[in-house]
Protein backbone atom coordinates (compact mmCIF):
# COMPACT_ATOMS: atom_id res chain seq x y z
CA UNK A 1 0.00 0.00 0.00
CA UNK A 2 1.56 3.75 -0.91
CA UNK A 3 -0.54 5.31 2.12
CA UNK A 4 1.03 2.97 4.45
CA UNK A 5 4.29 3.07 2.87
CA UNK A 6 4.77 7.15 2.92
CA UNK A 7 2.65 7.72 6.63
CA UNK A 8 5.55 6.43 9.46
CA UNK A 9 2.93 6.53 12.15
CA UNK A 10 0.95 3.97 10.54
CA UNK A 11 3.31 1.70 9.32
CA UNK A 12 4.32 1.70 13.20
CA UNK A 13 0.97 1.17 14.63
CA UNK A 14 1.26 -1.83 11.84
CA UNK A 15 5.00 -3.17 12.98
CA UNK A 16 3.82 -3.09 16.69
CA UNK A 17 0.64 -5.09 15.91
CA UNK A 18 2.41 -7.26 14.27
CA UNK A 19 4.52 -7.75 17.03
CA UNK A 20 1.68 -8.02 19.27
CA UNK A 21 0.02 -11.18 16.93
CA UNK A 22 3.09 -12.83 17.09
CA UNK A 23 3.72 -12.37 20.74
CA UNK A 24 0.21 -13.84 21.27
CA UNK A 25 0.51 -16.42 19.14
CA UNK A 26 3.46 -17.49 20.87
CA UNK A 27 1.65 -17.16 24.57
CA UNK A 28 -1.61 -19.77 22.86
CA UNK A 29 1.12 -21.97 21.42
CA UNK A 30 2.18 -22.56 24.58
CA UNK A 31 -1.12 -22.88 26.27
CA UNK A 32 -1.91 -25.26 23.89
CA UNK A 33 0.62 -27.90 24.25
CA UNK A 34 0.23 -27.79 28.58
CA UNK A 35 -3.80 -29.06 27.38
CA UNK A 36 -4.56 -32.39 26.47
CA UNK A 37 -5.67 -33.07 23.43
CA UNK A 38 -8.56 -35.61 21.76
CA UNK A 39 -11.86 -36.66 22.82
CA UNK A 40 -13.66 -37.97 26.20
CA UNK A 41 -15.56 -41.50 24.54
CA UNK A 42 -17.37 -43.97 26.64
CA UNK A 43 -17.70 -47.20 27.14
CA UNK A 44 -20.68 -48.88 28.92
CA UNK A 45 -19.69 -53.03 30.18
CA UNK A 46 -22.71 -55.28 31.32
CA UNK A 47 -21.63 -57.34 34.67
CA UNK A 48 -24.54 -58.96 36.78
CA UNK A 49 -27.54 -56.81 34.96
CA UNK A 50 -25.85 -53.32 36.01
CA UNK A 51 -24.29 -50.95 33.34
CA UNK A 52 -20.47 -50.31 34.50
CA UNK A 53 -19.34 -46.59 32.44
CA UNK A 54 -15.78 -46.55 31.65
CA UNK A 55 -14.00 -43.16 29.98
CA UNK A 56 -11.46 -43.12 27.40
CA UNK A 57 -9.27 -40.01 26.10
CA UNK A 58 -8.68 -40.72 22.71
CA UNK A 59 -6.08 -39.13 20.56
CA UNK A 60 -3.67 -39.34 17.73
CA UNK A 61 0.46 -39.92 18.19
CA UNK A 62 1.15 -40.06 14.45
CA UNK A 63 -0.52 -42.55 12.83
CA UNK A 64 -1.63 -44.35 16.07
CA UNK A 65 -5.03 -43.57 17.83
CA UNK A 66 -3.98 -43.45 21.73
CA UNK A 67 -6.83 -44.51 24.28
CA UNK A 68 -5.88 -43.79 28.10
CA UNK A 69 -7.93 -44.52 30.51
CA UNK A 70 -9.65 -41.24 32.82
CA UNK A 71 -11.50 -41.72 35.92
CA UNK A 72 -14.51 -40.89 36.71
CA UNK A 73 -13.59 -38.01 38.74
CA UNK A 74 -11.36 -36.46 36.79
CA UNK A 75 -13.56 -36.42 33.51
CA UNK A 76 -15.21 -32.79 33.82
CA UNK A 77 -11.69 -31.43 34.50
CA UNK A 78 -10.45 -32.96 31.42
CA UNK A 79 -13.46 -31.91 29.57
CA UNK A 80 -12.92 -28.55 30.50
CA UNK A 81 -9.40 -28.84 29.60
CA UNK A 82 -10.33 -29.85 26.28
CA UNK A 83 -12.51 -26.99 25.31
CA UNK A 84 -9.66 -24.62 26.30
CA UNK A 85 -7.31 -26.24 23.95
CA UNK A 86 -10.53 -25.74 21.44
CA UNK A 87 -10.95 -22.18 22.17
CA UNK A 88 -7.43 -21.84 22.03
CA UNK A 89 -6.58 -23.15 18.49
CA UNK A 90 -9.85 -20.59 17.37
CA UNK A 91 -7.53 -17.99 18.66
CA UNK A 92 -4.75 -18.59 16.63
CA UNK A 93 -6.34 -18.97 13.66
CA UNK A 94 -7.35 -15.96 14.19
CA UNK A 95 -4.00 -14.48 14.68
CA UNK A 96 -2.40 -16.38 11.92
CA UNK A 97 -4.99 -14.64 9.40
CA UNK A 98 -4.13 -11.39 10.65
CA UNK A 99 -0.79 -12.17 10.53
CA UNK A 100 -0.94 -12.90 7.53
CA UNK A 101 -2.84 -10.00 6.78
CA UNK A 102 -0.44 -7.99 7.87
CA UNK A 103 2.46 -9.55 6.04
CA UNK A 104 1.23 -8.41 2.95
Amino acid sequence: MKVVEKDKVISGMLRDELKRCHEMLDSLEKSVSELPKGSISERKKRYKNKVYSYYYLKYREGEKVISKHVSNKKVQEILKKLAMRKKYEKEMQSYEKKIAYLNK
